[in-house]
């Protein structure tokens, strides 16, 4: 009984104690807290930064790539010269390839008593990017920006899709297969003017250097002086939308070139380009019909003209790229590369399941002068068809297969040493196959 009585006593003892600490503790609320919140004022996946009016989306995809790849046909050696079977596979260049790669995206708004102010970007890694030649083939990741801009009301600011048309920023779904439109992402600044009725002008200041195309003689290519200028009318409604567009492109000449003495290069000789400056320009128009019988189906063709300006035909989707200005064959004055394109699609979900597009473009080009050879000119055309199926929501699997054809005229043929240049045409075929699994969230 006297341990059992110790041992009560010790027990309120402590309790007594601990009760009297306690009482000289300050009394404080436990704060407040504050649940993630769904935005629905800009549609699904959008929820509010906590402590923000501001409405945060993040979105990504995993895209696992495996492509096939075969050619034939002629085509250049590396001296420019006429070679058979140029194009033909070989063990230097991949008949098989794959590639995955991984894209987030974070898309901020906030609606504000002058307009909606967004923020919008997205970062792309490559495991393995595809390169069919092996000889430039990258050994190891990659990471880039897709997007990266801001707009307010009527104006975008930043890196984002060329105001020049909008087949390929609302469309192009082809995987991988070529067509030939303006397809770049590139710093800007746009305004935006809202007519209503679905009539809207915009007039975009676009980096000319996004835009150069000079593949053969970049060295000749002088520093930017003027940024390019995009202007673009369009009209939506309800069967589908129309839009003209135009840009206006400057070309110039670097410093004049100098031998290994440093002595100007004389005019008429081999290796001289005149200092100038000149304009290119580039004018197209796109037409979407809205499909009602089919979800999601469409038909848009868009098409292009181009002097000077051939990044606007979509000419880098293409196998050999062109210039926008070659130095004529007197090697007196310089002139711009001219063209035109066109691209069409067909597509749509035919069941809830599958979707299917196809997708035809065409491109013909003259970039360059050989004396009296002629013209260089390409043309080229591509034939693509997909099929995808949804596995369940967010889950797909496509497949598809790329015809594409490319005619070269007027090369620069030496059939023997000492034998004076001809004129020879080249012909190349190329096919292209696959299937990508995408899950998107």
């Amino acid at each position: 009984m006297t341990m059992k009585s110790l041992l009560l006593g010790a027990a309120a003892s402590l309790a007594a104690l601990a009760t009297a600490q306690a009482a000289d503790l300050p009394m404080t609320k436990g704060e407040a807290v504050e649940y993630v919140k769904v935005c629905s004022a800009f549609g699904p996946g959008f929820f509010y930064i906590p402590g923000s009016d501001t409405c945060l989306k993040i979105g990504g995809e995993i895209r696992a790539d495996y492509r096939f790849y075969n050619q034939s046909g002629d085509g250049l050696s590396g001296n420019n010269n006429y070679r058979v079977d140029g194009y033909k596979q070989n063990r230097n260049i991949h008949s098989s390839a794959f590639n995955t790669e991984a894209r987030i995206s974070f898309d901020a708004r906030t609606q504000t008593e002058f307009g909606l102010l967004r923020s919008f970007f997205q970062i792309r890694g490559n495991s393995h990017p595809i390169n069919w030649d092996s000889s430039k083939d990258t050994s190891g990741n990659t990471f880039s920006i897709k997007y990266a801009y801001i707009q307010f009301g009527g104006l975008t600011a930043g890196y984002a899709h060329s105001f020049f048309g909008f087949y390929d920023l609302d469309f192009g779904n082809t995987v991988w297969g070529p067509y030939y439109a303006q397809s770049n992402v590139v710093n800007l600044l746009a305004y935006t003017a809202d007519f209503g009725g679905g009539f809207t002008a915009t007039l975009s200041i676009e980096d000319g250097r996004d835009h150069r195309q000079n593949a053969f003689r970049s060295t000749q290519q002088g520093g930017q002086q003027v940024p390019d200028v995009v202007g673009q009318i369009r009209l939506k409604q309800d069967w589908g939308s129309v839009s003209v567009q135009a840009a206006a492109h400057q070309y110039r000449t670097a410093e004049p070139a100098v031998d290994a003495n440093g002595v100007l290069i004389p005019a008429g000789t081999a290796g001289y380009y005149p200092r100038e400056n000149k304009w290119g320009y580039a004018v197209g128009g796109t037409l979407l019909v809205n499909i009602p019988v089919i979800d999601k189906g469409h038909f848009v063709i868009e098409g292009q003209y181009a002097d000077g300006a051939l990044d606007y035909l979509g000419i880098g989707s293409s196998k050999l790229k062109g210039q926008d200005f070659f130095v004529t064959s007197n090697n007196r004055t310089i002139d711009g590369g001219k063209g035109w394109s066109v691209t069409a699609e067909l597509g749509g979900n035919f069941t809830p399941q599958w979707g299917a597009n196809l997708v035809g473009a065409y491109i013909d080009t003259t970039y360059d002068k050989f004396s009296n050879l002629g013209d260089r000119k390409v043309q080229e055309y591509s034939l693509t068809g997909n099929l995808t199926y949804t596995i369940v929501k967010g889950l797909t699997v496509t497949g598809e297969v790329t015809y594409t054809h490319q005619q070269i005229d007027n090369l620069s043929y030496v059939p023997a040493a000492g034998v004076a240049a001809i004129a020879r045409d080249a012909k190349s075929d190329f096919w292209t196959g696959g299937v990508r699994i995408k899950r998107t969230f």
